[in-house]
């Protein structure tokens, strides 16, 4: 019995491109032999894309007669569905004055275009500062990452420090985006710092982490249940006496990190920091979603806890 075949919309689109460009290159060679006259291998290599032409043409039409009667369904329509919501839920001024898109709606399709095209984020910037060059004065187009991400109620929760490899003191930026030491009892003093020289130290936010963390297990920390071996972390009596001496509910976390180099060929090293909460069950409390990441240490050099935990807690 036979039986029927159904393939993706993509599919078929893909296949029926591709019969067309097999068309279109059987006129040109039909239409160039005719007019030119050439010999016998040109003629023959046009017998042969003749043949396959004809072969994937027999090979194509049950596929492409099986979705004749195809209809849209829900999923067909997704762009009309985000450009609806884009229009609902999109407040923002026009772009300049008379501008018949919101500043929104245009910094989504410039970023679209950037995006397709693989544009990094120092060009897509370096573009961007072009095009508010390029509009009428009054225009309300973003030109740095920040305003990008905050037009669309996006807030950077991390922050990037630079330190001296040598003196652990915070280095100093200059216009061209290098780094300097301003420590005169340090050794690289008044100088660019190489990549090797300088300590990079991310700190991401905690607070938005753990409230993640506590929202989705709140049944586990509230309920009294009998979950903890008896020589974990709350079975400890340093802990039992903190947690005696506290009146409103309490939040321990267990803070660890380890070290991997970034490439086997340089001595260049990251070391993530992590935290666990206590109160949760040894079981859950080491699941993926339940750690939080503090910081990241990124120098040749090991880390300096005092500078590596200074602006985490």
């Amino acid at each position: 019995m036979y039986k029927k075949q159904f393939y993706s919309r993509r599919v078929v689109n893909r296949r029926q491109r591709r019969l067309n460009k097999l068309e279109k290159q059987e006129n040109y060679l039909n239409s160039s032999s005719e007019s030119d006259n050439e010999d016998y291998n040109v003629n023959q290599h046009v017998y042969n894309i003749n043949s396959i032409t004809s072969n994937d043409l027999l090979a194509l039409d049950d596929d492409l007669n099986t979705h004749e009667n195809y209809h849209d369904d829900e999923h067909d329509n997704t762009n009309k569905l985000n450009d609806f919501q884009d229009t609902i839920f999109d407040h923002s001024p026009p772009l300049y004055n008379g501008c018949r898109f919101s500043t929104i709606k245009s910094v989504k399709m410039l970023i679209n275009f950037f995006s397709r095209i693989n544009l990094d984020k120092t060009n897509t910037i370096n573009l961007m500062k072009l095009i508010k060059l390029i509009l009428p004065i009054k225009n309300a187009l973003p030109t740095s990452w920040k305003c990008i991400m905050k037009l669309f109620g996006k807030t950077n929760f991390s922050s990037t420090t630079f330190f001296c490899s040598k003196c652990f003191n915070e280095c100093e930026k200059t216009r061209f985006n290098t780094k300097t030491c301003m420590n005169d009892n340090c050794c690289l003093s008044k100088r660019t710092l190489k990549t090797n020289e300088i300590v990079e130290v991310v700190n991401l936010d905690i607070r938005s982490q753990m409230k993640s963390i506590i929202t989705r297990n709140i049944n586990l920390l509230t309920q009294s249940y009998d979950l903890f071996p008896p020589s974990d972390v709350t079975s400890a009596s340093l802990y039992r006496t903190t947690i005696s001496n506290t009146k409103c509910n309490t939040i321990t976390i267990i803070i660890h990190t380890d070290g991997a180099p970034l490439v086997r060929s340089s001595k260049q090293s990251i070391w993530p920091c992590f935290a666990s909460i206590v109160e949760l069950p040894p079981p859950i409390r080491e699941h993926q979603t339940n750690i939080m990441l503090l910081a990241l240490w990124s120098a040749k050099v090991k880390p300096n806890v005092n500078v590596f935990l200074e602006r985490t807690m």
